[in-house]
C-alpha cells in the first residue's frame, strides 16, 4: 500500500485567517500582521508591492480578480502594475522552497528546494548506467556492483598494467610475466613468491635449498610412519593371535557338535549320570550363529592381513623415495661444489680484469691531463704575440671583480707573450682589488718574467723598458704607467723556474674611475696593453 502524504498541521491550514492576537503576550510588529484580518499571519504570502496577507485572506481578495492593494492606496504608495493583487502574483503561493515534501522514489523528507539536487546526486533509488559494463543499478548499490562489474577496470600487481576488466585479470595473470606466484616448493616450506618469467631462475638457483626441505619432509613422514609402525604391527600381530585362538576353539566346537562320533557318545555317556539335563544337542539357531561368528573372525583377520600389506608397501615405497633423494642429493651437493669453484675462477677472472680496469683507467686519466696540457699549450701558443706588443682582453670584468672582492680569485695571469720569435717570455698579472698597498683602492698591474727555451741565448739581467696601459676604448684618455726594471732586483734576472717575482704597479689605476660612468668598461669588457722597448736588443 502506498504511504500517504502527510497533512498540514491544522494551525497552518490555508482555510482560515490569521491567527488572533491574544495568544501572544507580545505586541507584534506591522510586519507580522496580515494587511487585510490585521490578525497575526497565518500561512503569509507576500504580494509584488510587498505587503504581506494571510493565504486565505490573498485568495479571498482576488477570488473575483485583480484588485488594487488596499494597504498601497492607505499608505500613498499605489503603483501600477506593482500594487495590483492578482492570483499567481505573491511568493509562497504554493511554491515555497521550505515546504517539506517526499522523495517520490526512497520516500526520503527534504525541502522543495533540495528536491531536485536529491534526486539528481543522493536518492538511493535512482537508477545508474555503469560506465563500463552499461548495465543499470541503484545509487546505493554502486559499491557492490563495482565489486562484481565484469568490466571494472583493475591495476595489474605485476606490471601495473592499467584499465584490464574484471572478466579478463585471471586470464592476464595466467600469462603475465612480471606476476608474483609462490614458489611450486611452497608446500614444503618455501615462502618466496617469485615473478613468473624468473620462477626458473629462483628453482635453478635454489635447488640446492627445495631439495634440502624435500627431504627433511619425507624425513618427517618417515619418522612418523616409523614411530607408528611398531605398535602396529604389534598390536595387529596381538589381534591375529587371539583370533587364530577363537578360529581353533570354534572350530573344535563345530566338530563336536555336528560330528556325533564317538568322542560325542563318551561325552554323553560320561555325563548322564549327573549331567544330562546340560549335554542336550544345541538347536539349529546357535549352531547358525556360532559359523556367522566364525566367517565373522576370519573376514577380521583378513582385513588386517591387508592392512598389514598395505603399510609395508608405504613402507617400502617411502624408503625407495628417501633413498632416490639421498642419491640427488650427492649428485646436487656435487654439482654445487662445481659451481664453487666455478665461481672461484671467475672471481679470479673478475679481479683480474678489475686491475686491467683500473690500470687503463690510469692510463686514461694521464692521457686526459696531456689532452688538457696540449690544450693550454695550443691556447697560449694561439694568444702569444712576438713582437714585444700584447693587448690582453678581460671578459666578464663585473663577476671577475666580485671574485677578487671575495677573494675568490684575487689575481689573474695573461696569457704568455715574446720580444721575438726567440726572445724573452713575458706575461702579465692583474689584481682587480689592488694588492698590497693597492689592496680594495686600486687596481694592481704586475710584470712578470717567465723561463723561455731561448734563455741561454738571451742577455740577462731583462733590462727593457715596460710601459703598461689600460685602454680606453673611446681612444681618448688611456692610463699610462711605464718602468725600467731595477737590474738588482731577482724579478729580472734569468728564471730557474717556472717564472719569477711580478713586479709592476700596485697603484696603476684607482677603483674609483672604474666603478663611475666610464669608457674603460665596455660590454663588461676592458683591455690591457703591454708594450716592450726593444732598444738595444
Amino acid at each position: 500500500m502506498a504511504a500517504q502524504e502527510p497533512s498540514p498541521p491544522s494551525t497552518l491550514e490555508g482555510n482560515k485567517p490569521g491567527f488572533p492576537k491574544k495568544i501572544l503576550a507580545n505586541n507584534l510588529d506591522d510586519e507580522h500582521l496580515c494587511n487585510s484580518c490585521q490578525k497575526i499571519l497565518r500561512r503569509p504570502l507576500q504580494a509584488q508591492c510587498g505587503h504581506r496577507f494571510c493565504s486565505f485572506c490573498f485568495n479571498k481578495i482576488v477570488s473575483s480578480g485583480p484588485q488594487k492593494c488596499s494597504a498601497c492606496i492607505k499608505e500613498e504608495l499605489f503603483e501600477e502594475p506593482t500594487s495590483i493583487l492578482k492570483q499567481g502574483g505573491a511568493c509562497h503561493e504554493g511554491n515555497c522552497d521550505f515546504m517539506i515534501i517526499l522523495c517520490p522514489s526512497c520516500k526520503e523528507l527534504m525541502r522543495a528546494n533540495e528536491q531536485e539536487r536529491h534526486i539528481e546526486r543522493e536518492c538511493p533509488e535512482k537508477t545508474l548506467n555503469c560506465k563500463y559494463c552499461k548495465e543499470p543499478f541503484l545509487l546505493k548499490n554502486i559499491k557492490a556492483h563495482d565489486e562484481i562489474c565484469p568490466k571494472y577496470p583493475l591495476i595489474c600487481e605485476g606490471c601495473a598494467k592499467k584499465k584490464i576488466p574484471r572478466g579478463k585479470y585471471v586470464d592476464h595473470i595466467k600469462f603475465c610475466s612480471k606476476f608474483k606466484a609462490p614458489c611450486r616448493f611452497h608446500v614444503v616450506g618455501c615462502d618466496t613468491s617469485v615473478e613468473k618469467e624468473k620462477i626458473h631462475d629462483h628453482e635453478r638457483q635454489c635447488s640446492y635449498e627445495h631439495l634440502n626441505m624435500l627431504l627433511h619432509f619425507i624425513m618427517g613422514i618417515k619418522v612418523s610412519l616409523e614411530s607408528l609402525q611398531p605398535q602396529s604391527l604389534e598390536a595387529a600381530n596381538h589381534k591375529l593371535q587371539e583370533l587364530h585362538q577363537s578360529l581353533r576353539e570354534l572350530e573344535l566346537q563345530m566338530s563336536q557338535l555336528v560330528g556325533g562320533g564317538g568322542l560325542a557318545a563318551s561325552v554323553q555317556g560320561a555325563c548322564a549320570p549327573t549331567l544330562a539335563p546340560s549335554c542336550t544337542p544345541l538347536p539349529n539357531g546357535v549352531e547358525a550363529a556360532l559359523e556367522l561368528q566364525l566367517q565373522s573372525e576370519k573376514a577380521k583377520v583378513l582385513e588386517l592381513s591387508r592392512r598389514c600389506q598395505e603399510l609395508e608397501l608405504k613402507v617400502s615405497t617411502f624408503e625407495n623415495i628417501v633413498s632416490v633423494l639421498n642419491r640427488e642429493m650427492e649428485r646436487s651437493c656435487t654439482i654445487v661444489e662445481a659451481y664453487n669453484r666455478q665461481h672461484r675462477l671467475d672471481q679470479d677472472k673478475i679481479e683480474i680484469l678489475n686491475n686491467k680496469v683500473r690500470q687503463l683507467e690510469r692510463t686514461v686519466s694521464l692521457w686526459d691531463l696531456s689532452i688538457v696540457e696540449m690544450e693550454g699549450k695550443m691556447r697560449e701558443m694561439s694568444a702569444a704575440t712576438y713582437d714585444s706588443i700584447f693587448v690582453w682582453k678581460i671578459s666578464d670584468f663585473t663577476k671577475k671583480r666580485q671574485d677578487a672582492v671575495g677573494g675568490r680569485a684575487p689575481a689573474m695571469f695573461s696569457p704568455a707573450f715574446y720580444t721575438s720569435k726567440y726572445g724573452y717570455k713575458m706575461r702579465l698579472r692583474i689584481y682587480l682589488n689592488g694588492d698590497g698597498t693597492g689592496r680594495g683602492t686600486h687596481l694592481s698591474l704586475f710584470f712578470v718574467v717567465m723561463r723561455g727555451n731561448s734563455d741561454p741565448l738571451l742577455k740577462w739581467p731583462f733590462n727593457q723598458k715596460v710601459t703598461l696601459m689600460l685602454l680606453d676604448q673611446n681612444s681618448r684618455e688611456h692610463i699610462i704607467d711605464a718602468f725600467r726594471p731595477d737590474v738588482s732586483s731577482s724579478s729580472f734576472q734569468r728564471p730557474v723556474s717556472g717564472m719569477n717575482i711580478a713586479s709592476g704597479c700596485p697603484h696603476f689605476c684607482p677603483l674609483s674611475k672604474l666603478d663611475s660612468k666610464n669608457s674603460y668598461i665596455r660590454d663588461d669588457t676592458i683591455f690591457i696593453k703591454a708594450i716592450v722597448d726593444l732598444t738595444g736588443l
